[in-house]
């Protein structure tokens, strides 16, 4: 009896299997005849995965207005709205609105065809959990972890890690950074890095900025100019605008570089001179036309009466003839000075500014004769500051080759 029961279970079991496999079998040739019949004239794209379509295998050749795709989805171009769980891919163009679960990308035919390459392929609103890429110029805004436009892009991007551009008109918004190989008008902000290699104007905002041309030079460059890099390390190769951070470098610098240390290729000066305070004195100075960075290492090798060495940070002016056969500085600095027996920083503070005169020595070096006025905001017991020590205001001089 039960080998009986046993057999009908199984019995019923089978034919439930069969009747499955029927009604896939009808299902599928429907959705394969209403595919048929409807790929000429329809604008619409409904796909389970690619080449599973309502256009089947011709969806890579035809245009849409609107393209619904369970997982992902191939078309020619879609004007309109596009949606995938997973990506949506278009071999020539996109415009409207894109929204996939992982990628969308546009703008193939330049990667597979590059003689016969489109000009626009994207322009509207493109978001992706990862990635979203146009091979051609895209217009609008692109959200994602990876953003990347392979020619130019107008408008905003904004990447939880990166941004990529041929070209920028526009912002840049990242989590780590941002990419502009060409040049950019606009904004980029990133934490990272932001990198422009090209005409820079706009703003970058990061730890580390670069920038190879960064504003229009022109006679009347000042603070109210409107290219900015504002970092921790700001780098071009020419600056025209304004640099904040602790380190500004320059290949030439016609801006005006605020920082801590400014290093400028096409302006500066190395000087080795003897002063009040230091019979031995090395000062390197740093900057742009506008004003300098002054570096000072001072040591006594004699005069056991003075401090024994001591360091300066200090800020700078310069004008010279059009010939550069004369100049005129001007600079303050804080010294901090090493007494003797004493640690580094309870030595003697002094606040100093010198007036130097300059003039060509020969063609490659030049004599600095100048005065200084010196003023102590700290002292040292049986310690004097200065050759000319008078109170805590005393003068000074300097004698150095350039």
């Amino acid at each position: 009896m039960q080998d009986i029961i046993k057999k009908r279970k199984k019995s019923k079991s089978i034919f439930s299997i069969f009747k499955f496999i029927v009604f896939l079998f009808f299902f599928f040739t429907s959705v394969e005849l209403f595919a048929q019949s409807y790929s000429k004239q329809s604008k619409i794209h409904f796909s389970a995965f690619p080449g599973f379509s309502n256009h089947t295998v011709d969806e890579i050749s035809n245009h849409y207005k609107l393209s619904l795709n369970l997982t992902s989805g191939v078309t020619g171009s879609v004007s309109g709205i596009e949606l995938a769980l997973i990506s949506n891919y278009n071999y020539e163009k996109f415009q409207g609105f894109q929204f996939a679960g992982f990628a969308n990308v546009s703008g193939v035919h330049n990667k597979l065809n590059p003689k016969e390459k489109l000009e626009n392929t994207f322009k509207g609103i493109q978001f992706a959990a990862i990635t979203n890429k146009t091979f051609g110029n895209g217009t609008g805004v692109q959200i994602s972890t990876f953003n990347t436009a392979a020619s130019g892009f107008k408008g905003f991007q904004l990447g939880f890690l990166t941004n990529k551009s041929r070209y920028l008109e526009g912002a840049q918004i990242a989590g780590l950074i941002n990419s502009s190989k060409i040049g950019m008008v606009g904004f980029q902000i990133a934490p990272l890095f932001n990198y422009s290699d090209g005409q820079t104007n706009g703003l970058q905002l990061g730890l580390f900025n670069y920038a190879r041309t960064a504003g229009f030079g022109h006679e009347f460059t000042s603070l109210f100019n409107d290219t900015w890099q504002i970092g921790l390390i700001n780098i071009s190769k020419v600056n025209n605008g304004n640099q904040i951070g602790l380190i500004n470098i320059s290949g030439n610098n016609k801006g005006v570089p605020l920082g801590l240390l400014n290093v400028d290729a096409s302006h500066g000066h190395l000087s080795f001179r003897s002063t009040d305070m230091f019979l031995s004195n090395v000062a390197l100075g740093t900057g742009s036309r506008f004003f300098g960075n002054l570096l000072q290492f001072g040591y006594n090798f004699s005069i056991s009466g003075l401090p024994i060495w001591g360091m300066a940070y200090g800020l700078e002016k310069e004008w010279s003839n059009p010939e550069k056969t004369k100049f005129l500085q001007i600079n303050a600095s804080l010294w901090q000075q090493k007494a003797r027996d004493i640690k580094f920083l309870k030595g003697p503070k002094i606040l100093r500014s010198e007036l130097i005169y300059g003039f060509e020595l020969t063609k490659l070096r030049d004599l600095e004769i100048g005065a200084a006025i010196n003023y102590q905001l700290t002292a040292v017991e049986n310690q004097e500051p200065s050759l000319f020590s008078m109170g805590s205001f005393f003068p000074g001089i300097v004698i150095g080759i350039q």
